[in-house]
């Protein structure tokens, strides 16, 4: 993730020119993977760069099977059809910070200090927090700080989970892909939601086939963590004096997404890996880096940083994805 620091907007202010250059030190320290906010998102979603005010894709339906025909027959004619198009557009995000000259003058360089580390990180925390709130949100829109309405739908027009995706051949049933089953303490649900994913058909109605790898979880359901640890890890069958094997051993990768909380419950995410890449179901888009520029205010002689970006998040596809214990959805 590339963070751009303009030249000093008109820094010749001997008080600021030399706790500038420090303060720019600092933010640059901070700037590394020493937290996961950035490794959350790129395990979540797809990150992309853009040069575009949007980001556009759509799929195409699939042939049918060849058929059996007569000696001499015409082969059956088929077609393909545009799938469903959707266009994600990115979004400015703004924030600044002041450093007064008081401050400077009297040498409070680690405040000065700690205020410019505290900015990357709020940097590194939006985005990581606007991802995570774009993904795990029931319904077709979600909150973002004191945004609301931002938008979620897949190119269907319907939200991310949802119990009625639509084909777009003729005769294509509606799908779920979000149920109310809680994950329970033993690997029977994991096993029929990994199967309901494998059996999703794309939009003419043939069956994809996806090994679903990945479970996501919140960051505050302990006791689902461990349950889902045991489950996958233990060499024989979790909760069973059985000398079995474990079918789930090896299958599967936890990602806690830390930026995740509920109140109540403890939904769960099950998602392809492979599915999410090649279907671009979670996509995220680096539109601007974070540009930090700062300038001296003339009428209070204070040190004003400002950073801006532009990123977006969004879903081209639902076929990777599932979520179980929800508030809303269907039951198995």
């Amino acid at each position: 993730m590339a963070v751009v620091f303009s030249k000093n907007s008109g820094l010749n202010d001997d008080l600021w020119n030399e706790w500038s250059t420090l303060l720019i030190s600092k933010m640059n320290d901070v700037d590394t993977e020493k937290n996961n906010d950035d490794e959350l998102v790129k395990a979540l979603f797809n990150v992309k760069k853009s040069d575009k005010f949007g980001e556009k894709a759509a799929g195409m339906t699939s042939f049918g099977d060849f058929e059996i025909v007569a000696e001499g027959a015409d082969a059956v004619q088929d077609e393909l059809q545009e799938g469903f198009a959707k266009l994600i557009e990115h979004k400015q995000f703004i924030k600044s910070f002041v450093c007064t000259a008081e401050m400077a003058e009297d040498g409070n360089f680690d405040e000065m200090a700690l205020a410019a580390q505290n900015f990357m990180r709020a940097y590194k925390r939006s985005r990581a927090q606007y991802a995570s709130d774009c993904l795990v949100t029931e319904g077709a829109t979600f909150t973002f700080g004191s945004k609301t309405g931002l938008d979620k739908t897949t190119g269907d027009a319907k939200g991310l989970f949802a119990t009625d995706h639509p084909g777009k051949k003729a005769g294509v049933a509606a799908q779920a892909n979000v149920y109310t089953n809680p994950f329970g303490t033993d690997s029977v649900m994991l096993n029929k939601l990994a199967n309901v994913g494998r059996n999703f058909r794309n939009a003419s109605g043939i069956v994809m086939g996806y090994t679903f790898d990945t479970i996501i979880i919140p960051g505050n359901t302990p006791e689902l963590e461990d349950t889902i640890k045991r489950i996958i890890r233990s060499d024989l069958q979790a909760g069973s004096e059985l000398n079995d094997i474990n079918t789930q051993k090896g299958l599967w990768k936890l990602i806690v997404d830390h930026r995740w909380t509920v109140e109540e419950g403890a939904p769960y995410i099950l998602m392809s890996s492979e599915a999410n890449k090649e279907l671009l179901g979670n996509v995220f888009y680096d539109r601007i880096p974070l540009n930090v520029r700062n300038e001296v205010k003339n009428l209070s002689r204070n040190l004003e940083w400002s950073g801006r970006a532009r990123f977006s998040a969004g879903f081209y596809d639902w076929r990777h994805i599932i979520m179980g214990g929800a508030k809303v959805g269907e039951t198995l």
